[in-house]
């Protein structure tokens, strides 16, 4: 049986007492002492009771360091330190771990991460792939933490595909500092004390060019996804895209974007659910998405019931907000309010350009400019019709 065949059998194997000894016995048999390794090559068990920690610090500064990529084969692994290392070299090629459905039981209390990877040097390529959970104590940090600090320190290219963080102490993915150029794709980040995920300019480094891909932010403590300055009150990155997914019954935002969208970011396909479970129906704080500066969504959908969200979109702008074939829509305790709206129009300086969007907008301040065209809800002016263009300055 080829070595990838066997490890694909892992369910097959689980039953088996000797499932490690059986990998280590293929690596040995395959003559390849290098490629293909797996965990169980740094001693780990799999068991989900010994720790596995020591084994997995082991093979993530083995992939780092000869530029591999290690097998974690779909088994429980108990993580009671973290599993923590700082990349000073330079390999130029793909490296971290491939997982086949593998679980790491965090048994961590006292606030650290599961997995922490920084960056003292120009890093790239770094692939967390293949499908993995990982399960918080609520007393640990965060799930998986990559960072860069200062001018010429980089982590970048990195790829994080079907990875599901659960119940973490503080958030499920942290981005911080000089961490760009990344896709995070398939993942859930649910039920963490703070944040789904946090991207964020971080002690002088810039967060940028951050794709999510059919990503889910559920029932986190705080946001479902921030995009922040952790230096400064206001700022931040303003291209971190997302595509498709869903994010819902967070107890605030579903999103917050501490500096909008840049020209050519975008919130597209997402929809959005019950968030600002911590504020009431009707509340005019309360919205699936905050923003400053300015924001551009396509193809979203926002539905509440029970939650604070009131809005699909709010915040304080200064410049062009769109919003194409958008849509916020109530039921239940939202409903009977009958404050439900599409956009809360704020700030100054700023233009809202509806288009083929439902739900209608509300104007709460500023000296900003709205134009809805193909739209309908109610507005200012009355009710929104299809096929006519309504502009109001505000």
């Amino acid at each position: 049986m080829e070595r990838r065949n066997l490890l694909f059998a892992g369910a097959a194997l689980t039953a088996a007492a000797g499932v490690p000894a059986l990998l280590n016995q293929a690596s040995a048999q395959s003559g390849n002492t290098k490629a293909n390794r797996t965990v169980f090559d740094f001693g780990a068990k799999g068991d989900g009771v010994t720790d596995d920690s020591a084994a997995f610090i082991s093979a993530l500064q083995y992939a780092a360091t000869q530029g591999q990529i290690v097998l974690v084969p779909g088994f429980k692994y108990a993580i009671a330190k973290p599993i923590k290392y700082t990349v000073a070299n330079v390999q130029g090629a793909a490296w971290g771990f491939l997982c086949q459905g593998a679980t790491l039981i965090s048994k961590i209390r006292t606030g650290e991460d599961v997995i922490s990877i920084g960056s003292t040097n120009t890093v790239r390529y770094f692939q967390l792939t293949g499908g993995l959970t990982i399960h918080g104590t609520g007393s640990d940090g965060n799930g998986l933490h990559l960072w860069a600090y200062t001018s010429g320190y980089y982590l970048y290219n990195c790829t994080i595909q079907n990875l599901s963080v659960e119940g973490m102490g503080q958030n499920g993915l942290f981005f911080e500092g000089n961490v760009f150029e990344t896709t995070v794709a398939t993942s859930f980040f649910q039920d963490c004390k703070k944040n789904g995920a946090l991207f964020a300019h971080s002690k002088g480094g810039v967060c940028s060019a951050i794709v999510c891909i059919g990503c889910y932010f559920n029932q986190n403590g705080n946001y479902g996804m921030a995009v922040t300055d952790m230096d400064n009150q206001y700022g931040g990155t303003t291209d971190v895209r997302v595509y498709g997914g869903y994010c819902r019954d967070n107890q605030s935002y579903g999103f917050y974007y501490n500096n909008g969208t840049s020209p050519g970011g975008c919130i597209d396909q997402v929809g959005f659910e019950n968030n600002c479970k911590k504020l009431s129906p009707g509340d005019p704080n309360g919205a699936h998405v905050y923003a400053l500066v300015r924001m551009n969504m396509r193809n979203c959908t926002g539905y509440n019931m029970n939650g604070g969200a009131t809005y699909l979109l709010r915040g304080w702008f200064i410049d062009l907000v769109t919003l194409h074939n958008c849509s916020q829509d109530s039921g239940g305790a939202m409903a009977a309010t009958g404050k439900s709206r599409l956009v809360q129009v704020n700030g100054s300086t700023a233009h809202f350009h509806l288009v083929n969007s439902f739900g209608g907008l509300d104007v709460s301040g500023g000296s900003c400019t709205w134009t809805a065209d193909c739209c309908t809800g109610p507005s200012p002016l009355g009710p929104l019709k299809l096929n006519k263009t309504v502009t109001n300055v505000v």
